[in-house]
């Protein structure tokens, strides 16, 4: 069995090496930090900026191959329709604004956008969602989420175990009802998770007791988001990127991060794959 860890990510890397996928990824407000951050992830993928008209002077002298830049007003609707028309095999929002993108990318595919971040602390590797603060909020929301990631994982190889967090331990019953009512939630969504083919397990608030799973699932948006920008911007986890659960190949990425190769890095491996 394929274990999602260090090695799996490795082996990620090496298959986005292996093929020069190109990768659009957006830039709004860019500075010449922003455009020097761009620079490792080229050793993945042949890049395709896209950003408003006025970063085209920070580009001047970097052509090459591998790293083209295309204007647009509005780079969020560019670079959703570039992914649309086939131009690129896959796209990382960058620092383009999130809900701008977001509905962008849910109009032009007709989906619900969900998405899973993938994180690596101390050669362990999981996905955790919901990240975005507006997602997540319905039972059947965040296990349609850990379905989803399931099937991702799945199809990279991986027999995910997974684990639902909810907002306190078992004999905690009774304290509260919005605890009991998130107690119940977990105990179901981890049944109907179980029925349907994957190993799942209810945790309660036990985050520490979710070392070595593959998917762990928060109890809602804001919780998922403050779990990742702990891990992230606190305990300095490496992240890839958030795949959307969707055909097509979109990384959502946290405009906090310092550079992008994470991302893109994930969306050429996973475009190496579809082309397998």
């Amino acid at each position: 069995m394929i274990e999602l860890n260090s090695d799996f990510v490795h082996s990620l890397r090496e298959r986005a090496g292996s093929r020069r996928a190109r990768i659009g990824i957006g830039i709004w407000n860019a500075d010449a930090d922003l455009i020097a951050s761009l620079q490792p992830a080229r050793r993945y993928a042949d890049l395709v900026i896209v950003g408003e008209p006025g970063c085209k002077p920070l580009f001047d002298g970097l052509s090459a191959p591998e790293f083209e830049f295309r204007p647009a007003e509005e780079p969020w609707m560019e670079l959703v329709r570039q992914l649309a028309d086939g131009d690129i095999d896959g796209a990382v929002r960058g620092n383009l604004p999130a809900g701008r993108t977001m509905r962008a990318l849910a109009s032009q595919f007709s989906v619900r956008v969900r998405r899973l971040a993938l994180l690596e602390l101390e050669g362990w590797a999981f996905l955790l969602g919901p990240v975005g603060i507006d997602e997540g909020e319905t039972l059947d929301d965040r296990l349609q989420l850990l379905l989803g990631g399931a099937g991702l994982l799945q199809s990279m190889g991986v027999t995910p175990r997974a684990a639902v967090l909810s907002g306190g331990r078992m004999e905690d019953a009774g304290r509260s009802r919005r605890v009991d009512i998130s107690l119940a939630e977990g105990e179901e969504m981890a049944e109907k998770a179980r029925r349907a083919g994957v190993l799942t397990r209810h945790k309660g608030i036990l985050i520490e007791s979710c070392r070595g799973d593959d998917i762990i699932i928060a109890p809602e948006g804001v919780s998922g988001n403050l779990i990742f920008r702990t891990l992230l911007l606190l305990c300095g986890v490496n992240s890839y990127g958030a795949p959307v659960l969707m055909d097509r190949i979109f990384i959502d990425s946290s405009r906090a991060r310092g550079s992008f190769d994470g991302p893109v890095m994930l969306a050429a491996a996973m475009a190496g794959m579809k082309g397998e």
